[in-house]
């Protein structure tokens, strides 16, 4: 459904970025975490710079098909108006968009909604 909503926004004019998350550990800031009290101590953290280029813009919508706790870190960081669209709960189905549907993931509701947030 993502790319869905893309294609229908970027037929109404709207500029859209796609941005996969990995390990969204990566996103924090370093003083958000204890990192440097590992003893294998890792900071390899996205500076503001690169993190202004992924995710900067006039609207940022997170979606994740599992917990809303994977998109922390962008929201935390992010300045734009933002929201996040994430799975609510499991159920029987008999298709993989009849259960995303369920969870309001879909093209049209994500179109919608990145509408209102850059209106």
């Amino acid at each position: 459904p993502v790319f869905d909503a893309a294609s229908d926004l970027e037929n109404q004019g709207i500029g859209v970025r796609i941005v996969s998350v990995i390990s969204p550990r990566r996103l924090y800031r370093p003083d958000d975490t204890a990192w440097k009290t590992c003893t294998d101590a890792d900071g390899g953290f996205l500076d503001d710079q690169g993190f202004e280029q992924l995710f900067g813009g006039d609207g940022l919508i997170g979606v994740t098909g599992g917990t809303s706790a994977m998109l922390e870190p962008i929201m935390l960081r992010s300045t734009c108006k933002r929201d996040v669209v994430a799975w609510k709960r499991g159920e029987t189905a008999s298709s993989a968009g009849q259960i995303m549907a369920f969870n309001g993931l879909t093209a049209e509701a994500l179109a919608k909604r990145a509408t209102e947030l850059v209106s």
